[in-house]
Formats: C-alpha cells, structure tokens, sequence
C-alpha cells in the first residue's frame, strides 16, 4: 500500500514538472504591435485604438470557416419558406467565408425571453483600425443597393446620406455599426451569465461583470458576414462563433495581460447551414515576456459543454494537454532559454482539447521572447476561458 502511494506521488510530482519544448523560430526586433502588451492595462483602456490593434492581434479559425449556402430563414414551416422565396425576408451571405472583426463595443442587447428559438445575445461595434471600417463601408454600400425599407421602424432610412453616401475626408465612424448576434444554446445560458459574460434578462450590462466591467470594451468576433434582409438589410455578423477580449480598465496600473475567449454554436434553429455541430477550431492568442523575469499562463476553464471525443483538431504533432495543475514548458532557442509555467486552476483530460506555442521570437537587444500561445479545441455547443498572461 505504502508503495502504491510512492508511485502515485512520484507521478502526481513527474506531472508537476514536466517540462515540454518548444523551438525559438526567429531572432528579430519584437514587432511594435506586440510591444504595445507590455503597457499598462490603463493606458490601453484609454486608447480604442491601441486596445483595437491588440486585441486584432489574435487570431481565429474554425474547420467549416466556409459557407456554401448563400441564404438562411426562419424555420416556422411553410411560412418561414414562403417570405423567403417570395418576399425575400432572409439574411444573405456577403461573404461566403468566414471573417475576423475588431471593434469598440458601443451598444448591446439580450433578448427577454426566447421567441421562435431566437434568444439573441447582441454587440453593436464601431471601429478605428481602417481595414474593418472599410470592409464595413462595403456592406453599407451592398445594403444601399438593395434600398430595402423596414417595415417595422417608424422612419424611412434615406439611401441618398450617410452612411451610404460618405465624404471620405470626413469620416463619422459612429454611422457605420456592425451588428453582431447570436443565440446560445438554451441550457447554457445561465452558465455563460456567470461564467462568461451577460446573458440573462435583468443580469445587468457589461460594466457590471466580473469579466468586463466596461460599458464600451473592445472585443473581438469571428463568423458569417451577411445582410438581415428581415429588416432593412443592415450588415450583421450572424452567428458571431469565436469572441474575445483584453480586460483592460481605467486605473488599472497593472501589466499582466487577462484574455477571455469563447467559442459557440448557433443555439437556434435559423442558422443550420451557417454553424454547424461540433464547433472544430484554433486561436492564437499573442504575449510577450521579459526574457529576464519569470513568466507564467493561468488557464480557468469557464462555461464548457461536452467535448468531441476522438477529435481531428486542427493542431500540430507536438500539444500539450492541461492533464495536472501545473506544468514548465521550456523556449528553446541558441544560446538561450526561457522557461514558462503553465497553471491549469481546473484541468480538464481530454484528447479534444491542446495547447502549443507557435512564431516564436528572442529579441536579444531588448530582452523579450514573443509569440502566439495556441487554443486548438473540439466542442458541442460552447466553450469558455480565462487565460492570464504574468510573472
């Protein structure tokens, strides 16, 4: 028995410290956008578009990132067939991949209660990085095209002004919104409240979460790019599937970089060709560390559903898996080293589910290792973590 217990302790320790490698790629100056993550979090609140050009830095991908079909409807029977066909009541693709959008929260909307399957969890986003406000103007331009009233408003949208007709000189970057929705899985909802972000009538705004608290943060989407031609054709992002951000808060004097990611399936029934079951994807989140200080990642689960057992992740040979609480890993470069602790809060075993360090760079002259820590997961539903990026 008392052997039994060696054994166990000795690889409970073994798992501990366990240290994996990772190859060091280049020896350049540390790009300037990376270098912008070792200021403070309150300058970067201060700063749209210094806190845009970061959380840009992140990159998305999901396995079904193209689209096929070029239209979706309402699924009430016949009916939801009929003001598609004939009257054209539809969201219409304008992009038939997937894209990555950075902006400036500016409004948000939750649903009261759930009607039809639809309980939408709403972002509203303006933008200073130039390629998505342009990219933005497109959609506007497409909508102006199609001259589109809604039924609904109480005003006629006038397709002869802004934000259809544009002095580029004179740009108002609050007449061009992208509207990003999505309905999350009914049983989850609660769980992304807490967990995550609001989600539940009456649950309060942004400011008031725990994972926010910012009225306007910057955050950013990946999913489908298309027109609500239910309404007056109005660019949406529709589902949003991967979402993210950098807390970062007026006052907050601190550099220690805290990241939230999520990954969700369209929760209702509208959008079956646009999101598909599971949820197969990557994101590369970036970080930058004094090559002389100690450097750690804290990964906490958040709200999480059933993984894919089995899965093909998109993913390379050499992972690591969050299989005990605390692990080294080891950048490996000439002459040079730099070793990193990996703190899983509530590790979760599963074979869907890997990390790894990828675009590895030491810039001597300055004394900083950068780089992208790798996400590759394969999800039913939803996915949610925390990830903090310290000494």
């Amino acid at each position: 028995m008392k052997n039994c217990l060696l054994i166990s302790f000795l690889l409970i320790l073994a798992g501990q410290l366990f240290s994996q490698k990772f190859e060091i790629e280049t020896y350049q100056k540390t790009p300037e956008s990376f270098l912008h993550l070792l200021k403070s979090n309150d300058e970067i609140s201060k700063n749209d578009t210094l806190n845009e050009l970061l959380v840009d830095l992140v990159m998305p991908t999901l396995a079904d990132s193209l689209i096929y079909r070029k239209k979706q409807h309402h699924k009430l029977g016949p009916v939801g067939w009929l003001i598609s066909t004939f009257a054209n009541f539809n969201w219409r693709a304008f992009s038939m991949k997937k894209e990555k959008f950075v902006g400036t929260v500016v409004r948000i909307s939750r649903s009261g209660e759930e009607q039809f399957t639809e309980y939408d969890v709403n972002f509203d986003l303006n933008f200073h990085l130039h390629k998505y406000l342009h990219r933005v103007f497109e959609m506007y331009d497409r909508q102006g095209k199609i001259k589109r009233q809604d039924f609904t408003s109480k005003g006629k949208i006038d397709f002869k002004a802004s934000p259809f007709v544009r002095d580029t000189n004179n740009i108002d970057i609050r007449s061009y919104r992208l509207h990003c929705e999505l309905t999350p899985q009914r049983e989850y909802r609660p769980i992304m409240n807490y967990f995550f972000l609001p989600t539940l009538p009456g649950a309060g705004g942004l400011k008031q979460h725990v994972n926010l608290e910012n009225d306007n943060p910057t955050m950013g989407f990946y999913g489908v790019l298309c027109l609500d031609c239910n309404h007056s054709c109005h660019p949406e992002m529709h589902p949003y599937e991967w979402i993210w951000w950098l807390k970062a808060n007026d006052g907050d004097n601190g550099t220690q970089k805290e990241w939230h990611i999520g990954l969700f399936h369209e929760g209702s029934n509208r959008m079956k060709k646009w999101s598909k079951n599971p949820k197969n994807g990557i994101i590369k989140i970036p970080f930058v560390f004094k090559s002389e200080e100690p450097a750690s990642i804290e990964i906490q689960h958040g709200a999480v559903s059933e993984f894919v057992p089995d899965a093909k992740l998109m993913a390379p040979a050499s992972v690591i898996k969050s299989q005990s609480k605390q692990m080294n890993v080891e950048l490996k470069g000439r002459d040079f080293s730099k070793n990193i602790t990996l703190k899983f809060v509530n590790p979760i075993n599963t074979q869907s589910l890997n990390y790894w360090f990828s675009d590895l760079n030491y810039d001597a002259s300055n004394g900083l290792v950068s780089g992208y820590f790798n996400y590759a997961l394969c999800v039913k539903d939803l996915y949610s973590c925390k990830i903090i990026f310290g000494k």
